[in-house]
């Protein structure tokens, strides 16, 4: 029944803003690396500016994801977190230092962190049934302009030679696709009208699956490497600066091309299987990060790389709301990635450390058995019979509910 069902409106559109605000991040995103090796910055330092946008992302998600349910103005909580992404990432074309980067950095973070709780809320709400396919074709879609930008800007860097002209075109371009976002939120989103008397709001809400879910990611975000450190590997194994965002781009059209039919998947055979999937082809991905040192190695590695965002990124954005009740998806999106993101934080800069300070052998290995950690606890979600139903009105579920084979029982 839910394979035939179109993606409903909310969903639709804000794929379409993610798609053209993803873009002009992923022009931005895959060339900073080289960016700010040409400007003297190392690589606990390359950490520590992905780690501030984390941060920064981290912490303003919990405080848009508490407002969004509070206030029910999810769509004016996305439209301001577009807006100032949007603003700060062609501004990059004008910094001249690190601590200018810094804060530009900070605050494309804060922008990204005020929109994410709330908008996967949205999305949430107007795909009750068919929420894996919902957020996989939101991955699909927005996963297409990780694609297209990385692309764009390795064309605009191969022409310069990775000069500091072509870094901050690319960085300008940026303001494009940010303000075709912004159009589409403010002429095409709806927001529905909710009660104004919720009766159960909050973490009180949160069934233990949730939060044993949250130790799980939190505790591999811990000792994961972000995409930074990953793109700086690659430059160590041989691949040149200018091709490091054709790389980027390589590993996301993997990941685009496989988030729908994953997510319609687990639609129908529950979200446990590819979350766990997902964290050990990381630990595979990471392993091999480690061991292999050819060029050639390192980037067949990337495939893995992308196969863990696949399995991993819409899928457990609808677990979170098979999990938690209506009024209360804001709050527990919020959590889930201010916990997640503050970790990636620490992790992103204590990898870093690890690997200036001892080998890259070393911090590698590090991040592999985080991953296959968190699997592991994730695997103990099955011997949890019950579950909080996300519908209001119908109370708890049993594993022969159809929800319940969507979590995975």
């Amino acid at each position: 029944m839910s394979a035939r069902q179109k993606i409903p409106r909310n969903a639709f559109i804000l794929a379409f803003v993610a798609l053209a605000s993803g873009l002009g991040q992923d022009l931005v995103a895959p060339a900073l690396p080289g960016f700010l090796l040409a400007l003297g910055a190392a690589r606990a330092e390359i950490g520590l500016i992905d780690g501030l946008l984390n941060g920064a992302t981290a912490a303003f998600r919990l405080i848009s994801g508490l407002l969004s349910d509070r206030l029910r103005q999810r769509k004016l909580l996305v439209l301001a977190g577009y807006a100032l992404s949007s603003i700060a990432r062609p501004l990059l074309a004008f910094a001249k230092t690190f601590p200018a980067v810094a804060a530009l950095r900070l605050a494309d973070g804060i922008g990204k962190g005020t929109k994410d709780a709330p908008r996967d809320a949205l999305v949430a709400e107007a795909a009750a049934e068919i929420r894996g396919r919902a957020f996989g074709f939101h991955r699909l879609v927005d996963t297409a302009g990780s694609v297209i930008g990385p692309l764009i800007a390795s064309i605009i860097l191969l022409y310069f030679a990775a000069g500091p002209e072509g870094y901050r075109l690319v960085f300008a371009l940026s303001a494009i696709p940010g303000a075709i976002a912004l159009a589409l939120i403010i002429f095409g989103v709806r927001e529905k009208k909710r009660a104004e008397n919720p009766a159960k709001t909050g973490s009180r809400a949160f069934p233990a699956a949730f939060w044993i879910f949250l130790a799980a990611t939190t505790i591999a975000m811990l000792t994961r490497a972000n995409d930074a450190l990953v793109l700086v590997r690659a430059a160590d194994s041989g691949v040149p600066a200018a091709w490091l965002p054709a790389l980027f781009g390589g590993f996301t059209l993997l990941y685009a091309l496989m988030s729908y039919p994953i997510g319609v998947w687990s639609d129908r055979l529950g979200r446990l299987p590819f979350l766990i999937s997902g964290w050990l082809t990381l630990a595979v991905a990471e392993a091999g990060f480690a061991l292999f040192q050819t060029t050639a190695s390192v980037v067949a590695i990337f495939i893995f790389y992308g196969m863990f965002y696949a399995l991993t990124e819409g899928t457990g954005r609808a677990f979170i709301a098979d999990l938690v009740p209506e009024n209360s998806r804001g709050t527990a999106y919020a959590v889930f990635h201010a916990a997640t993101g503050a970790a990636l934080i620490l992790g992103g800069f204590g990898i870093g450390r690890v690997w200036d300070a001892v080998s890259l052998q070393a911090a590698f290995t590090t991040t592999a058995i985080g991953s296959a950690v968190a699997a592991l606890i994730l695997s103990s979600l099955f011997t949890i019979p019950l579950r909080t139903n996300p519908e209001p009105g119908r109370g708890r579920i049993s594993a022969g509910d159809p929800t319940s084979r969507r979590l995975g029982l």
